[in-house]
């Protein structure tokens, strides 16, 4: 009956960083939409980038935020410090939310260089 209660803490103990993290089925990664805007706020961190744009489309214009992969993920497919700044055109691909609601997962940038990542 110990060794019993022993696993069943454990098992708890080990599932509860597991239940922190939000899922991404929000999204759906099925499609694929382009969004250009201006940065308001265009952050590298972990466990998730967040990019703020000012969009204007037939809903007028709007901040929305988006989030994206980890730090090192972004960094691998050529994110760099500093080639994103604050005020910066710049074009995001995302995977939409399923609602319909403003925001989306980021799968690519494009700079206002060209560069993308």
């Amino acid at each position: 009956m110990i060794k019993q209660m022993i696993g069943l803490v454990c098992g708890v103990a080990l599932a509860a960083p597991v239940w922190a993290h939000h899922s991404a089925a929000r999204f759906d990664f099925g499609k694929s939409v382009m969004v250009e805007g201006v940065v308001k706020e265009f952050l590298v961190n972990n466990p998730h980038t967040k990019v703020v744009l000012e969009v204007t489309d037939e809903k007028g214009t709007r901040d929305i935020e988006f989030e994206g992969h980890s730090r090192n993920n972004v960094y691998r497919r050529g994110w760099r410090p500093n080639l994103v700044h604050e005020g910066d055109q710049i074009t995001i691909t995302i995977a939409p939310t399923r609602d319909g609601s403003d925001g989306g997962y980021v799968t690519a940038v494009t700079a206002k260089d060209g560069t993308e990542f």
